[in-house]
Formats: C-alpha cells, sequence, structure tokens
C-alpha cells in the first residue's frame, strides 16, 4: 500500500510540475548588444587541386573512380567512386566520356552512401569523404572506356533556384600487369581560375548576402581540369536569443530558419528551432544557404550580452497562436530584475506588482506573426526581452462553380467558413483551435430534365485533430454536416458524418501546382421532409490550393458524387464534379 501511496504522490507532483512549466521570454540577438552582420559566401583557390567554400575543404584528386574486376567470367565489373562528402550527399553521379556525353549514370542517396571522418586541422575545415560501390552489368562501358582519350567524373544536384556541379579532373583507363586502374591525365595544364555571376575574379574573395533575392553564380576552375560549381542564395534566419554563459566566455544562441552547415555544432529543440554555443571573443557560425552551401554567419559583440538567470518569463497557459485580437499575458522575474513596458506599442498594457507582471496585448494584426517587447533591467544593464504571438485568419469565403458530368448540371458556390478561438467559451486544450463551422450554398445554373433540380444549403462542424490554424498547420479531422436539398415542391434535410484531411504536397510536381492539398469526405446517413426524403447520398473531394498571394488562392478539384431519394427521381447515376473557385482568408 505505501508503495502505491508514494506512486500516486509522485504521479501528482509530475502533473504539478508539468503544469507548471513557464515560457521563457528571449532576448533577440540584434536587441541586446549583438550585432548580425551579413551573411556571406566565402571561397579559396588553395592550389591546383585543393579549394575552400566556407568552412568546407574540396581536394579534387578525391573525385576519382576505380574498377574491380569480376572474379568470375559471368560476374559484373564493381566501380567505386569517392567524394568530398560535405559538399554532396546525395543528388546523381555520372560518368562522362571526352565529348561530354554521360556514359553511365546513377542516383545518389543517403542510404546507399557510405561517409568516412576525416581529422579537421587547425582551421577545423570540413573534408569527409563519401563513397558508393555500384555493379556495372554493361561490361561493354568497360571496354569502350579503354579506347577513350580521357573521361570526366562528376556529381550533381539540382533545385529550382539551385545546383551544385563538382568534376574530376581528365581520367584514363589503363591497364597494368593486367589490372585495370584509372588514373588521373596530366598532360593537359589549365589556367586556374574563379568566376563569379560570370567575371573571373581573385582566387580568394568574399559575396556578401543581404537578403534572398541576391545569388550568388560561382564557379572555380583547377589546373588539372576539376572545376566546381555553385548558384546558390542565403537562407533567412532569425536570431531569437541570445545570452552568456555563467562564465560569461560564450554566448548561447537559439535560432529558426537556416540551420547551422555543420550539423554537430547545434541541437534541434522540439518546437523546430536550434541552438548553438559560440566564443564570445570570435562569435562565427555557417549556415545553410539554398543547396546546403555555406554561408559565414559573423556576430559583433557591441556590449553587455544578458545572462539566463535574469530572464523573464510567462505562465505555462500563454498563448502563442490565437485567433482573437485581444491577448492578456501574466509573467514574473527573478529577484533582483524589474521590467516595464518599451514604450514603442501604443496598443500594450503594462501593470507590474513586485516580480508579477501583467501585460494585455491588443489590436493584433490577423494572419500574422508579431515579436513584443519588454524592457529588463538588471543593475546597470538594460536589455530588451521579446515574445511572439501567431494571429491566424479567423474567416475564410470562396465563390465559384461547379460542374457535374453525366448530368451537365452547372452550380454557383458560395461559402463562408468560421475557425474559433475556444468552442462555447471553454478555454482548454481539448477546445482551443480545434472547431470551425462552415455555411455554403449551391445554386443549380443549368438544368436536365432528365435529373433532380435542387439547391443545396450545408452547415458543417469541423474538428481538427491537431489544433492550429485552418491552411497553416497540417491536420486530419472529423465533421458533421447538416444539408438541406431544396427542389422546386419542397425540401429535406439531410444529416451525416465526415472526415477531412489537409497537409502541404511533398512530391515536386505538385508543390508546382498547389500549397495545401485536402481531402474530405461526407456521408448522409438519412433525411427528413414532407414531399421528399434523401435517403443517402456521399460526396468525396479533393482539392488543391494554389495561391495567387497572401492569403488569397485559387482553390480547385475533383469530386464523386451521388444522391438517392425517396421516392426515387427519374436518374440518381453517381456525378464526376470539377470545381473551381476564389478563396481568401480574412
Amino acid at each position: 500500500m505505501k508503495k502505491y501511496s508514494v506512486l500516486f504522490l509522485a504521479l501528482i507532483a509530475s502533473s504539478i510540475s508539468h503544469a507548471d512549466v513557464r515560457k521563457p521570454m528571449l532576448f533577440q540577438a540584434s536587441k541586446n548588444n549583438l550585432q548580425v552582420l551579413p551573411q556571406r559566401f566565402e571561397y579559396t583557390l588553395v592550389d591546383e587541386d585543393r579549394l575552400k567554400v566556407g568552412d568546407i575543404l574540396i581536394d579534387s584528386t578525391k573525385v576519382t573512380f576505380d574498377l574491380q574486376a569480376p572474379t568470375k567470367n559471368d560476374a559484373p565489373y564493381k566501380v567505386r567512386f569517392t567524394w568530398p562528402a560535405d559538399l554532396l550527399k546525395d543528388g546523381e553521379l555520372a560518368i562522362k566520356n571526352n565529348a561530354g556525353k554521360a556514359i553511365f549514370t546513377t542516383r545518389l542517396d543517403q542510404e546507399n552512401v557510405k561517409l568516412s571522418k576525416n581529422e579537421r586541422g587547425e582551421e577545423n575545415l570540413r573534408s569527409d569523404l563519401a563513397s558508393l560501390t555500384v555493379e556495372l552489368k554493361d561490361s561493354k562501358i568497360v571496354e569502350d572506356m579503354k579506347y577513350l582519350p580521357f573521361m570526366t567524373f562528376c556529381i550533381y544536384r539540382q533545385g529550382e533556384d539551385t545546383q551544385t556541379y563538382l568534376c574530376s579532373k581528365e581520367l584514363y583507363l589503363t591497364s597494368t600487369k593486367g589490372q585495370l586502374e584509372v588514373l588521373p591525365r596530366s598532360s593537359s595544364k589549365k589556367a586556374a581560375q574563379v568566376e563569379i555571376n560570370g567575371k573571373v575574379v581573385g582566387n580568394q574573395g568574399i559575396i556578401y548576402l543581404n537578403d534572398r533575392s541576391e545569388s550568388v553564380s560561382f564557379k572555380a576552375l583547377t589546373q588539372s581540369g576539376a572545376f566546381l560549381e555553385i548558384e546558390t542564395r542565403m537562407n533567412e534566419v532569425d536570431f531569437k536569443d541570445a545570452v552568456q554563459t555563467e562564465n560569461g566566455q560564450r554566448i548561447v544562441i537559439t535560432a529558426a530558419g537556416a540551420e547551422p552547415a555543420d550539423g554537430s555544432k547545434a541541437r534541434r529543440l522540439s518546437d523546430g528551432s536550434w541552438q548553438t554555443v559560440l566564443n564570445k571573443e570570435r562569435p562565427i557560425i555557417y549556415l545553410k544557404g539554398d543547396g546546403d552551401i555555406p554561408m559565414r554567419q559573423e556576430f559583433y559583440v557591441r556590449g553587455a550580452i544578458p545572462p539566463a538567470t535574469i530572464r523573464p518569463s510567462l505562465a505555462s497557459g500563454s498563448v502563442t497562436k490565437t485567433y482573437s485580437s485581444n491577448v492578456q499575458l501574466e509573467g514574473a522575474v527573478p529577484a533582483g530584475v524589474t521590467v516595464s513596458g518599451d514604450g514603442s506599442d501604443k496598443d500594450a498594457l503594462f501593470q507590474s506588482e513586485g516580480s508579477k507582471f501583467r501585460w494585455n496585448l491588443n489590436n493584433l494584426p490577423a494572419g500574422k506573426s508579431t515579436r513584443h517587447y519588454l524592457q529588463v533591467q538588471s543593475g546597470e544593464n538594460a536589455f530588451m526581452a521579446g515574445f511572439d504571438i501567431e494571429r491566424g485568419n479567423p474567416f475564410s469565403g470562396w465563390l465559384g462553380a461547379r460542374y457535374q458530368t453525366p448530368s451537365g448540371i452547372a452550380f454557383g458556390t458560395l461559402g463562408f467558413e468560421w475557425w474559433f478561438e475556444n468552442f462555447l467559451g471553454i478555454n482548454s486544450s481539448a477546445t482551443r483551435l480545434h472547431w470551425g463551422l462552415a455555411v455554403s450554398r449551391d445554386q443549380h445554373l443549368t438544368t436536365n430534365s432528365d435529373y433532380p433540380e435542387v439547391d443545396l444549403t450545408t452547415a458543417e462542424l469541423f474538428w481538427r485533430a491537431t489544433p492550429g490554424f485552418h491552411l497553416i498547420d497540417e491536420t486530419w479531422g472529423l465533421s458533421i454536416p447538416m444539408q438541406m436539398v431544396q427542389g422546386k415542391d419542397g425540401s429535406s434535410m439531410a444529416y451525416g458524418l465526415g472526415v477531412f484531411m489537409q497537409n502541404k504536397p511533398t512530391a515536386a510536381w505538385l508543390k508546382k501546382a498547389m500549397e495545401w492539398s485536402e481531402l474530405k469526405l461526407q456521408y448522409y446517413l438519412s433525411g427528413s421532409g414532407s414531399d421528399f426524403k434523401v435517403s443517402s447520398a456521399y460526396r468525396v473531394e479533393g482539392n488543391g490550393y494554389h495561391p495567387i498571394k497572401k492569403d488569397f488562392y485559387l482553390k480547385y478539384g475533383l469530386a464523386l458524387t451521388d444522391y438517392k431519394y425517396d421516392p426515387a427521381a427519374p436518374k440518381e447515376e453517381m456525378q464526376i464534379e470539377l470545381n473551381g473557385m476564389a478563396f481568401w482568408k480574412f
């Protein structure tokens, strides 16, 4: 009995501890004496074979392959490729003949590529190697290689706005004592040079990047003929928090957005952000640009950096997402620390009582994430602590048309959607940001005497399985649809159940066609009415949301629908429906 009592008390203590988890306010780097300098792409052509790009050392002599002859007559050749791993771990691989035509290609991914770690030198540059071994089933390729004056081995990866292309020096296949060997061709020397955006520049340089609109087109050619081509741009990053360690020698950075190029130097946090520790005397880190190309990010310390011990915190129930325009927050500060409003937010009301404070934020803009600040005073130093609140668009509307076949009937469609902050005014995890209500009207525009002429008015209550914002956070959910089916001389009310799923497509071709995909099923069990009744009905539809501009979409899709009536209509066939409409959130 005593054992169970201890377990019970432990569970209570655990639940209380979980309930009391407070939300820390953050010391944004740029607001607290840590200047964020522009990201920069840096390079150095070290010698005829080696090149530095950011914190990666690329040795072109390591971009090569070797052949292993078959041990049996019917066995295939084996080819082992090697290349610098930190630049490319996935993409495509090709052997090209002296005319530049690919005679062998294969895909790379992190499942078939093996990595080998290299020790880092004084400059702490990454120089790990990757290798891939494949069977060359067509032996004719090897026979053709014997007669080529030279060939090259290339690895590359291409995206919408970026590409990385690394090719070896010229290689040739020879036979020594009956063994095939791939050797570099040294008779042809080329002038080593670097091009930036099509212009020849020095062998060492830096390109500063201020935002995503600025890109870099880089090409480096070594004397051996090996070359590297890169097209990239910076990725945005938000340095949300910067505090110094207890000894004052290091800075702990918390950020979201572009991640560190060297993943071993960062720790991922549960909210998707990451954290790293920098030397206060030389705060530098390399971040991933497009295509994972490293960009140098440096900071300049302009004054005192806040310690974590003075951090204000907010109550565990403080909202970070809301549909409401007004939010009330309650918080506390450590002993010896005072906080006050920073004076920049006219719609904020701040009240302080000792170590506790109350903070009311009003007129939050819809469809935006905003950061709000308090001034934190600790001794002679003043800092700024921020807190992010995202307000979603609670309303949506649409206007468009539907066309059904084989009936040939067209409908005009109009609808309105409302997503609740708290369902029935109950503020709990089960009700906050879970519920929504939609009302729509489908008015027939054309008729067909063989099919019933009806208009549809639908009200649907939604429940999201994952709390969040409509068309912002992925989810699946359930719904309760009620539909009035109105004919010439009467109407029927149908009641049903539904399920839906909304997510962002992952396939590249789908991403071009839509930002969001939606699948919906409605099934009406029965209906009521004096002149006729809906005995059963269903609707299955798939929709895509293609963004036109912020919060405005082209919604289009395909549906299957079928209605059965009592008494039966002349024709009750399944209809294939095409739909298109303007959809906006506000």
